[in-house]
C-alpha cells in the first residue's frame, strides 16, 4: 500500500511540475468563441499520451533519447498564433480552428522537456507502477481541462479571463514556438542536458 501511494505522488507532482504551463493553453484554447470542448479534450489527451508513449518506449529500450528534432516543432505553435493575429485585424472575433490534431500538437511541442523527466522516472519503475502512473496521468489531465473550462465558464470573471485571452493567445502561441524553437542547437542558445544529444 505504502508503495502504491508513492507511486502515485510521485505521477500527480511529476505531472503537476512538468504541465504547469499547459493550463494556460487550455484557458486560450478553451476561451476561443467557436470553440468544441471535445477537439481540445481529446487533442489534450492525445498530445500527454504521445509524450507518456515516447517515454514509456525509450525507458523500456534504455535509450538515450536525441531531443536535436523536438525544437522543431516550435514551428506548430508560431504558426498558429501569426494565423491567429492575422485573423485578429480583419475580424472582430478571431478564430483559429483548433482541431485535436493541432492542439496535439502544440502539447507535445510545449511539453518536449517533459521526456527529460519521464523516461528517467520510467526507467526505474515497475510495469505496474508505469500502468499506474499513465492512469494518473490520464485523470490529472481531464482535471487540467475542467479547471480551465472553469476559468473560462466563470459567470463572473469567465468573460474577462475570456477577453484576456484572446488578446493575448496569438502573442503566447509564437512566444512559446520562438522559445522552443530557440533549444534546436543550431542556434547554441542553450546547453544541451544530460542524457540528450
Amino acid at each position: 500500500m505504502t508503495d502504491l501511494i508513492s507511486n502515485i505522488v510521485l505521477s500527480v507532482v511529476m505531472f503537476a511540475a512538468t504541465n504547469a504551463d499547459d493550463l494556460v493553453l487550455l484557458t486560450i484554447f478553451f476561451s476561443q468563441a467557436e470553440c468544441k470542448p471535445r477537439q481540445v479534450v481529446i487533442g489534450q489527451l492525445a498530445g500527454i499520451g504521445a509524450l507518456t508513449a515516447i517515454s514509456y518506449t525509450a525507458s523500456m529500450l534504455a535509450l538515450a533519447v536525441p531531443h536535436a528534432w523536438l525544437p522543431l516543432v516550435g514551428i506548430v505553435p508560431f504558426w498558429l498564433g501569426v494565423r491567429w493575429l492575422r485573423r485578429s485585424e480583419t475580424s472582430e472575433t478571431p478564430s483559429v480552428a483548433m482541431t485535436w490534431w493541432a492542439i496535439a500538437g502544440i502539447t507535445m511541442a510545449n511539453g518536449g522537456d517533459n521526456l527529460g523527466v519521464y523516461i528517467p522516472s520510467f526507467v526505474i519503475q515497475t510495469g505496474t507502477e508505469k500502468v499506474i502512473t499513465g492512469a494518473v496521468f490520464t485523470l490529472l489531465t481531464f482535471c487540467w481541462c475542467g479547471i480551465a473550462w472553469t476559468a473560462v465558464r466563470h459567470p463572473t470573471w469567465g468573460p474577462v479571463v475570456s477577453r484576456i485571452c484572446r488578446r493575448l493567445a496569438p502573442f503566447i502561441l509564437m512566444g512559446i514556438g520562438l522559445w522552443i524553437i530557440a533549444h534546436h542547437p543550431f542556434f547554441g542558445l542553450f546547453s544541451p542536458r544530460d542524457g540528450t544529444k
